[in-house]
């Protein structure tokens, strides 16, 4: 069990909460422990009003599993009561507790279950897990595991890292020898049991032969903690709080104060950051154009890939996408096809499949569906427009030399861009800033892409597929009346961007076109009033515009990022210092030298 990494000695724990939440604190919702094999019958109801199971399920309950470190953590196994036939399996790993509708974090915690009716599921599944009730049915078994130091496993809680991938491959390898298995292992769910596929398939386990990450950041810093370069405190306290409310028996790695103390970046940062290109088998990445939390990291990694692989890219919130009946379909077929090698055509999917929002629509699932065959579609054309300072325009024209400042705690300055015909973009965006700083040493840069509909109000979408209309209007008015700040996290409006100016120079040897990543190894500050021309880190963007309507791209100080609340969380950074107290920010257009402010947007098709 690693306590230090590269001589970076790890932080556990926090002095107001030392060790992991207790297993008898409401928040764990802990359930019985102690071994026990029974058959849940075909018909068996979990809990009130949840999916009857369609068949009979052998369940194995808190299965010892000693990894290589002799450390033992506990598993369960669901799967079929045959016994004759080898099957394969899927292995659910996060910390959120193994224990069917239970655990730290569940979908009753959110508004209207975040649109995944109780009805839909056996409540058998982990938290943004694969349920049981589905892939037992269809010849699979399903392993829920708690890592070590949660729940009653031995050791330590962990946060993503290369002692997650060593663990989580020691079980994939031990799923692949029991006497049930055939020998095949994939790795399936959302969001951290997405990130933790990338360090678990980048071990390259003997028994593993698919993975299907749905929306999950590949560095925990730089697609994460500290993407752009900047250390933001509502990033700080998401992670903070999801850290806080893992349930065991011993202490916690706090990877955010690891964050605040070790700004200057070093190996122990470095082993946050998956070897995606390490990883030899097939993937079926699943990303969103949304996703506070995911979206940048989820394309960082699925570029990175050289195994086989496809990208679905969706429209809506990742849970409801998961549990999707269709999309459940999809990924059966991908398991199907590498799991139990049934030749059933997956190879003639569209390696590249994205729907197209329209923001313009206020709710999901109504935007185009394309194909390609490769991400960025080849078929794109570079649109590059200048920042106008005289009359707040993009411009295809080089304008004339002007600047536009702001204050960076209550300014900013917006750009705009009138489309003449209706037009797709579809792709990465390059932003590249011509940038002075004044009365301040260092200053965080946020970036936000909106529509402005040709009624003059911004297009706005409830990325949230809510099943009945009153769902959809009490959380819009919420949102309107600012009764619920989190809410916002629920509506799209278009990508999003940021940056810190000392953190400006480009990742030396992990950075893909279109998606840059910060250099956090170096700190290089602006000398007052000099210009300095740099690229932010700025999501993908995949929206459609009508004839008239406009792209608003605003450049500020403020932070718009929310995250989705933490259920019973109370810990926060304290004594956290913002960079952007002070200081005046100048944008500077048309520079004699042709080195001024632009961007360059993926135009798809312009008709």
């Amino acid at each position: 069990m690693a306590t230090e990494i590269g001589g970076t000695k790890i932080t556990f724990g926090d002095p107001r909460q030392p060790k992991a939440l207790p297993l008898s604190h409401p928040k764990a919702r802990w359930g019985e422990f102690g071994r026990k094999t029974t058959v849940l019958p075909k018909g068996y109801v979990r809990r009130r009003g949840c999916l009857p199971l369609p068949c009979d399920i052998l369940f194995d309950r808190d299965i010892a599993v000693r990894l290589r470190d002799g450390v033992v953590i506990y598993l369960d196994v669901y799967r079929p009561v045959n016994d004759v036939l080898k099957i394969p399996a899927l292995l659910a790993w996060s910390p959120y507790g193994k224990q069917g509708g239970r655990g730290n974090q569940v979908l009753d915690d959110f508004p209207f279950r975040m649109a995944v009716p109780l009805r839909k599921l056996s409540e058998l599944q982990k938290w943004e897990g694969p349920d049981p009730a589905y892939w037992v049915q269809h010849g699979y078994a399903v392993i829920n595991a708690d890592p070590r130091g949660v729940g009653k496993s031995e050791g330590d809680i962990y946060h993503f890292g290369s002692q997650e991938g060593r663990d989580g491959a020691d079980v994939v390898d031990w799923i692949g020898e029991q006497p049930w298995c055939s020998g095949k292992v994939g790795l399936s769910g959302n969001s951290y049991l997405s990130i933790s596929q990338w360090f678990i398939a980048a071990e390259r386990p003997k028994y593993l032969a698919a993975i299907a990450p749905w929306e999950g950041l590949s560095d925990l810093f730089g697609e994460g903690l500290a993407l752009g370069g900047t250390i933001t405190t509502p990033s700080l306290n998401f992670d903070l709080q999801l850290l806080q409310v893992n349930a065991g028996e011993n202490s916690w790695e706090n990877a955010t104060q690891m964050v605040i103390d070790h700004d200057i970046f070093g190996p122990y940062h470095d082993d946050k950051r998956a070897r995606v290109e390490n990883i030899n088998v097939p993937a079926y990445v699943v990303a969103s154009w949304s996703n506070p939390i995911h979206t940048f990291g989820t394309f960082c990694a699925y570029m990175k890939l050289t195994s086989e692989k496809w990208l679905r890219v969706h429209d809506t919130w990742e849970w409801p996408d998961y549990y999707d009946e269709v999309n459940r379909t999809d990924l059966h077929r991908f398991f199907d096809r590498y799991l139990k090698g049934i030749d059933n055509g997956w190879e003639k999917t569209p390696k590249v499949r994205v729907k197209i929002i329209d923001t313009a629509i206020p709710t999901t699932r109504q935007g185009v569906d394309m194909t390609f065959s490769a991400f960025p579609p080849p078929q794109s054309i570079p649109m590059k427009l200048f920042f106008n300072g005289m009359d707040g325009s993009l411009s295809a024209a080089y304008p004339p030399s002007s600047r536009v400042e702001y204050q960076v705690k209550t300014g900013g300055c917006e750009f705009i861009y009138k489309f003449e015909t209706d037009a797709v973009l579809c792709g990465p965006i390059d932003l590249c800033l011509a940038v002075s700083l004044a009365e301040a040493a260092d200053s965080d840069i946020f970036i936000t892409f909106e529509k402005i509909l040709t009624s003059g109000y911004v297009g706005s979408q409830l990325i949230v597929p809510y099943e009945r209309l009153y769902q959809s209007f009490l959380i819009r008015a919420a949102n309107r009346a600012g009764l619920a700040p989190e809410t916002q996290v629920l509506f799209y409006k278009g990508p999003a961007g940021q940056a810190r100016l000392s953190r400006r120079e480009p990742h030396p040897h992990d950075n893909i076109p279109g998606f840059r990543k910060a250099n956090m190894e170096v700190r290089t500050f602006v000398k007052q009033h000099e210009t300095v021309l740099f690229r932010p880190s700025v999501g993908p963007i995949g929206m459609n515009f009508a004839k008239g309507e406009q792209l608003r791209l605003r450049v500020s100080g403020q932070n718009p990022a929310v995250f989705p609340p933490v259920d019973q969380a109370t810990l926060t950074v304290d004594n956290f210092q913002n960079p952007n107290e002070t200081g005046v920010v100048s944008i500077h257009c048309g520079t004699y030298d042709k080195s001024g402010s632009y961007v360059t947007l993926p135009l798809l098709s312009q008709c």
